[in-house]
């Protein structure tokens, strides 16, 4: 049997490449359900945090309840007890995971990893977690590998499970479950068994106990062979996680939708788009959606995703988010008639869809202006003071579509007199002696 000190020191050489050890101290949330990988990993950690004190590690426990089993108030009360034990900090919350996944179409699999690593996420950003470590093995990685085959995936998609990706990390991955399972029993840790895990109506659980076995009789080192598979797609990944950087630069966020440049290459575009969508729905994009992107080859279109959820692509921009039902804005300047007081009261300031506008009223106003001014959303037949189509300034500065919706205009007498980074009539605004400045949105202008 392989004993505790030779799994410690794996674990030891895991946190140093991918946890920033130094003179800053790291705080680290660990995902804890009271199963032995967790427990183990909750074990280890704590060790590391006694052991290694120059390496400034702290760390926290945190329990979410799904509220599918009888038994989970109980084991939430176990890990209680447990950190209790150890003095370290607890945290908890629960959802009822049926609910919500009848209510937004996931699949209880789904739902469940939804309302946990919000809550995970929330905790993390509330106290100040610099990481959070969740106790996935390596055979969760041949399980997770083998599921997306099943479903149909990318090559990347094979990677599996990253052992670090954003703040989270997965420091059991390199591990084996028989491993764990031996470190649990030479340190005497006491843990809480899942029945559900057995439980072959999950798609996780039919790997896990229907079909492994089976590809087991061919080669008995199946995980070490998925463990080597993932090694080399991460190696990939990463990569093409560099290459795609770059696209980031210009990423806007507009109200509740992100936008953002498509690379030039049309494979990269596919995955660009399937890691957007992993990142921004926080729900992965099948084959069947990705090529529904593919097969589109005009100018502009939209593809839907899940119903109003999708992406809109213009000018080799992409919006993703809600397609459909942009809200309709409207604000209608009143400013005060006996003119500037010296209190501002004359300066209106505004946030509309992401672009901070800013018009400052000079001198005396005049009645006449009473509602005249408005900052509203472009409507289709819009001129500008020149007697111009605002859409034809569009179509040339190649503003895509979904821009053109969101972008604050001022108005005035029904006229454009002014479009952030793409048109102002200096001579309109200096008769009526108003100043416009904007900040934030996406920049056209070429």
């Amino acid at each position: 049997m392989q004993n505790d000190f030779d799994l410690f020191e794996r674990f030891v050489q895991v946190i140093d490449t991918y946890v920033a050890t130094g003179r800053n101290t790291k705080k680290i949330l660990l995902a804890v359900s009271g199963g032995v990988d967790s427990i183990v990993m909750l074990d280890l950690f704590d060790r590391l945090k006694s052991l290694k004190s120059d390496w400034r590690i702290d760390i926290g426990v945190a329990t979410f309840n799904h509220k599918l089993r009888e038994e989970a108030y109980s084991e939430v009360e176990f890990v209680r007890q447990v950190c209790e034990s150890r003095n370290l900090t607890f945290y908890t919350s629960s959802g009822d995971v049926a609910k919500f996944a009848q209510s937004n179409k996931y699949s209880t699999e789904e739902a469940a990893r939804f309302l946990r690593y919000s809550f995970l996420n929330e905790i993390a950003q509330k106290n100040g977690y610099n990481y959070i470590s969740t106790a996935h093995n390596a055979n969760d990685l041949l399980e997770t590998i083998l599921l997306r085959f099943a479903k149909g995936t990318g090559p990347f998609g094979l990677a599996g499970i990253k052992p670090a990706h954003d703040q989270y990390i997965r420091p059991l991955i390199f591990f084996s479950r028989e491993e764990i399972e031996k470190y649990a029993q030479s340190r005497k840790l006491h843990y809480v068994v899942d029945k559900s895990n057995f439980d072959v109506k999950y798609q996780r659980n039919f790997i896990r106990h229907e079909i492994v076995p089976l590809l087991k009789s061919i080669n008995p080192s199946l995980e070490r062979s998925a463990l080597h598979l993932s090694k080399n797609i991460w190696k990939m990944d990463e990569y093409i996680d560099r290459v795609l950087a770059s696209s980031q630069i210009n990423m806007t966020n507009l109200e509740d939708r992100i936008i953002f440049k498509l690379v030039e290459d049309k494979y990269l575009q596919t995955e660009q788009i399937r890691r957007m969508a992993l990142k921004f729905f926080k729900r992965p994009l099948d084959m069947e959606k990705l090529e529904r992107f593919e097969a589109c080859n005009s100018q502009s279109f939209k593809v839907s995703f899940w119903r109003n959820l999708g992406i809109e692509v213009s000018y080799n921009w992409v919006m993703m988010g809600p397609i459909d039902n942009y809200l309709r804005k409207s604000i209608k300047l009143m400013p005060c008639y006996s003119g500037f007081d010296g209190n501002n009261t004359n300066n209106f300031e505004y946030e509309f869809n992401g672009y901070f506008i800013k018009i400052n009223f000079g001198g005396i106003i005049n009645s006449r202006f009473s509602g005249d001014i408005e900052i509203r959303n472009w409507i289709e037949g819009d001129r500008l003071t020149d007697g111009r189509k605002i859409k034809d300034l569009f179509n040339s500065k190649k503003v895509p579509t979904f821009v053109r919706k969101l972008m604050p205009l001022v108005v005035f007498d029904n006229r454009i007199i002014f479009a952030p980074y793409l048109y102002e009539d200096k001579k309109t605004l200096k008769s009526i002696d108003i100043e416009v400045q904007v900040k934030g949105g996406l920049c056209f202008e070429s």
